[in-house]
């Protein structure tokens, strides 16, 4: 079963040409298109359509492939879409780029050795920005001491209720689901002692 999703930046843009190449290459479904209209920099599992489509998917006994026009789609951090790639991988879901010309998965179920070697690739390059994001992050803060202008958080200081949840909505909404903690970091890349927080606050608070 296919899953075409396509999204595009703004309002005033149209995904036709997208849904066109998707018709050409697979075929077209409406019941199996998601259309996001978001940037591309918030990470894909907290965008509405691609949460509904992996529910969707998830839910399904059948193996499914979902399809996109690039790679680009699924977002423009690169360590997202590496992360979004593993989570499909891990639950048995295929990606299919139509620009690229690749697929994750090969007919029986195993990764493909070449989309395995392009992703490494990826990897690698995400490794290298995230060491120089910390190398400069750690920088910063140094140079802000030194100025006396960085203090961290206060001592005694707690991040409240309200806040925790409403920071991060898509794990509450994970958890009224009923996935476990690996699952949902898995999914949405928090850490397991974040997630038991939210855990903690909603039981509290009878939300689940």
């Amino acid at each position: 079963m296919y899953y075409f999703y396509s999204r595009i930046s703004t309002a005033q843009q149209n995904s036709s040409r997208q849904l066109e190449n998707f018709k050409s290459h697979i075929g077209y479904d409406a019941k199996k298109v998601f259309i996001e209209k978001i940037q591309g920099n918030i990470p894909f599992f907290e965008r509405p359509e691609a949460n509904r489509m992996f529910d969707e998917i998830t839910d399904c006994k059948e193996r499914c492939t979902v399809v996109v026009d690039s790679v680009d789609r699924l977002g423009r951090n690169l360590m997202d879409i590496l992360h979004t790639i593993e989570t499909f991988t891990k639950n048995g879901i295929n990606l299919k780029s139509l620009k690229e010309g690749f697929t994750t998965l090969l007919d029986n179920g195993q990764e493909n050795p070449m989309a395995k070697l392009v992703i490494s690739v990826m990897a690698s390059i995400g490794e290298m920005e995230r060491n120089r994001i910390k190398t400069r992050t750690a920088e910063g803060i140094a140079i802000a001491k030194a100025m006396g202008k960085f203090t961290g958080r206060k001592f005694g200081t707690t991040q409240s209720d309200e806040k925790l949840l409403q920071r991060h909505q898509s794990v509450s909404k994970k958890l009224q689901k009923g996935l476990s903690v690996r699952e949902i970091t898995e999914i949405t890349g928090a850490s397991s002692a974040t997630i038991l927080k939210v855990k903690k606050v909603m039981v509290n608070r009878k939300m689940i």
